[in-house]
């Protein structure tokens, strides 16, 4: 892969913009061979955009309000970037290649973008059902893997009988690295994808113990252990 197209984004920006294809964001199609592709987002909550749009910086534009969208019909803030060369590269490059340039920010952005905490068995699915179980097997997983992050894919079949799949991640096969990396890029409008600081210091604290013990603790078992501890806290 030649990272030369990429060499004027900052490592911010980079990250960014892969949710346009990790995430709820989107890379346009040039209008023709004269025009370069733009990063396009919208959501909610406008302190998210601002965050993305600080990390963007000049190539950004300002957010824009919708009071009634499309889709939902609700109000929603919307954020554009400049047409760019390496935008359109980005578009173009297949997901192998795409998913190698991702880090801690990006998968952080991808988590607040399309994932989801459960609150009380503390996993997080991550939504990429538009893309097959084969490329999330072969191509998403391998990659999460080098993060401490175990994912597995998990199908979804509709009412209508169409079958999905998307990745998720055990509280004991990563989901607390998943926790710390959003603490580390900390949005407080998403506070709720986020383990709590009481759960994140006891699983820590965990992991510390079960270092000194002389036989193999599988990661069933830790979970097992977090959750007596959590419901010891509660009772």
């Amino acid at each position: 892969m030649d990272n030369q197209q990429l060499l004027n984004l900052t490592r911010e920006q980079l990250q960014v913009l892969l949710t346009g294809k990790f995430g709820d964001g989107c890379l346009t199609t040039p209008k023709n061979e004269f025009s370069n592709s733009k990063y396009s987002t919208n959501c909610i909550y406008k302190e998210y955009l601002e965050f993305k749009q600080q990390l963007l910086d000049n190539i950004a534009f300002n957010i824009s309000f919708n009071p009634t969208n499309g889709y939902s019909n609700k109000p929603i803030y919307c954020l554009t970037t400049r047409q760019l060369p390496e935008i359109t590269y980005l578009k173009n490059l297949d997901l192998e290649n795409s998913i190698k340039l991702l880090d801690d920010l990006g998968i952080a952005l991808w988590i607040y973008d399309d994932g989801s905490l459960h609150k009380t068995k503390l996993f997080y699915n991550i939504n990429c059902q538009n893309v097959s179980q084969e490329i999330q097997e072969d191509v998403f997983i391998p990659h999460l893997r080098k993060f401490g992050i175990f994912a597995k894919t998990t199908r979804e079949t509709k009412q209508d009988g169409r079958i999905f799949y998307y990745l998720r991640v055990s509280k004991y096969e990563g989901a607390y690295e998943i926790s710390k990396f959003l603490e580390k890029y900390y949005v407080n409008c998403y506070s709720y994808k986020i383990w709590s600081s009481t759960t994140i210091q006891k699983w820590s604290k965990l992991q510390e113990e079960l270092k000194s013990t002389p036989r193999i603790i599988s990661n069933k078992m830790k979970g097992v252990l977090l959750d007596k501890i959590i419901l010891e806290d509660i009772v």
